[in-house]
């Protein structure tokens, strides 16, 4: 159970509700959406951030087999990221 904004009056309350308890507004999917969104983006952000921060580290130990691996997943995060975002709005 999580709190959510309403749309309307920008009173918190909890996200399993269908009307907000003050206004009556509805409350809209779309906040939940928005939530599940930003909680990919932060978690491919921080894929691409360690991959390549990792690939860095095993190349200047001559690891270079692993540090490949390392670095197509910090690219793959990357690509993914920039689908998320340009889908983001």
């Amino acid at each position: 159970m999580a709190l959510v904004l309403c749309p309307e009056c920008g009173e918190e309350t909890v996200d399993q509700l269908i009307n907000c308890p003050l206004c009556d507004e509805p409350l809209t999917d779309s906040q939940k959406a928005e939530k599940s969104k930003n909680a990919r983006l932060f978690f491919f952000g921080l894929a691409f951030i360690c991959g390549l921060g990792a690939a860095t580290l095993c190349n200047m130990l001559g690891y270079t087999g692993w540090a490949m691996g390392l670095g197509m997943v910090g690219l793959a995060s990357m690509a993914i990221l920039i689908l998320n975002l340009s889908t983001h709005r």
